[in-house]
């Protein structure tokens, strides 16, 4: 499981084919499988019901097409991608049950078909749209994750309790510690790892579990802080936007060929483990983690523009790259303010996953890259 030499996308990819099928074999045997789609699932829970959590964040053009059958035809390309997996990827037909979690419209909306469709179980974690953390808040939000809590227990017939809480949270606090080494590589001048590979690594982490990833992560340092570094300074740029999937990548290949992405504000990169949970009782420090995330989807967004600007002076930002995807209203409708707050030059590209407009996307950072 660990790359001999390289950390490479391929590398990953054989991991997490090993691991998909492992997956299946787990499941064959008994285990049950939660996916889960966002930052805000608590998959310390999951993890102490005796179940597998795993992240599903994957697009796709072709999966795009085969789930507007099922939602509408402006829906959010992700959402639409997610239900066409669900027609036609092993792994998404090997979930028992979907944690989904009420952050935008169509990801209430989601859990509808999947349950209607697919005949999976989807659990509904209701995060209330206010962010402030106002004790009956916290309070309230706690009390859907006991009801989660019982749903998983259900589930696998085994109840989170407090001693498997805590331990679960300690091995995802030691992932998420780990990751952020990986994430402070990039403060350096000509930064090593890749913002793919950032990406690639945290994707590889969340599927293979917080112990096998642990030394994953430890060989991609050793190897990263091997190399020699180059001499030339290239753009230093920060990443943002929609949720990002796997498919994704081929954006980050093309900025990167001419700059250096050294920090993100994404779902599926550095928010997921920006913090620990902190201590206390395991219920209680879930539900304010968690309840503390920084999100675009919620109001006050504030928190998320904080983060965002640490980010970008801490990292020496030039510039960003702000990644929409069609339909995603929560963040298309911020790229204006986000780029005042932060006074930096900003690129934002509105796009779907089809292949037809690559080459404009092309033509649009070269020039933005002759900017900066």
């Amino acid at each position: 499981m660990v790359p001999s030499a390289t950390v490479d996308r391929q590398t990953f990819e054989v991991i997490r084919q090993e691991r998909v099928e492992e997956l299946m074999r787990v499941r064959a045997a008994g285990t049950k499988l939660v996916g889960y789609f966002c930052i805000f699932a608590p998959v310390e829970l999951i993890a102490a019901a005796g179940a597998i959590p795993v992240r599903l964040a994957r697009g796709g053009q072709a999966e795009r097409q085969a789930g507007e059958k099922y939602l509408r035809s402006d829906a959010c390309v992700f959402c639409s991608a997610c239900a066409g997996r669900f027609e036609t990827d092993p792994l998404y037909r090997q979930m028992d049950a979907v944690v989904a979690v009420n952050t935008c419209d169509m990801m209430r909306r989601l859990p509808e078909v999947i349950e209607h469709h697919f005949g999976i179980p989807a659990y509904r974690l209701y995060m209330p749209r206010t962010s402030e953390p106002l004790p009956h808040r916290v309070a309230e939000f706690r009390r859907q994750l006991e009801l989660l809590a019982d749903q998983l227990g259900a589930l696998t017939g085994k109840r989170p309790e407090a001693a498997g809480l805590s331990e679960a949270t300690a091995s995802y606090n030691r992932l998420r510690g780990l990751l952020r080494q990986a994430d402070e590589t990039r403060r350096v001048d000509n930064p090593l790892l890749s913002e793919s590979a950032l990406l690639d690594l945290a994707a590889t982490a969340w599927l293979v579990g917080p112990v096998p990833a642990e030394s994953l992560i430890d060989s991609v340092l050793r190897i990263v802080w091997a190399r020699p570094r180059p001499d030339a300074k290239r753009p230093r740029l920060m990443l943002g936007g929609s949720m990002l999937a796997e498919d994704d990548l081929w954006l980050l290949d093309l900025v990167e060929s001419k700059a250096d992405i050294v920090t993100d504000i994404l779902c599926t990169g550095t928010r997921w483990f920006s913090d620990d949970v902190g201590p206390g009782e395991p219920m209680a420090a879930l539900a304010q983690h968690y309840f503390g995330r920084a999100c675009m989807h919620r109001r006050p967004n504030d928190a998320l523009y904080e983060y965002a600007r640490r980010r970008a002076a801490s990292f020496r930002v030039q510039g960003m790259i702000y990644k929409t995807l069609l339909y995603c209203d929560a963040w298309n409708f911020e790229a204006r303010r986000l780029q005042e707050a932060l006074g930096l030059p900003m690129l934002h590209l509105d796009t779907d996953y089809a292949h037809e407009n690559r080459e404009q996307v092309r033509t649009r950072v070269e020039a933005f890259l002759e900017m900066i």
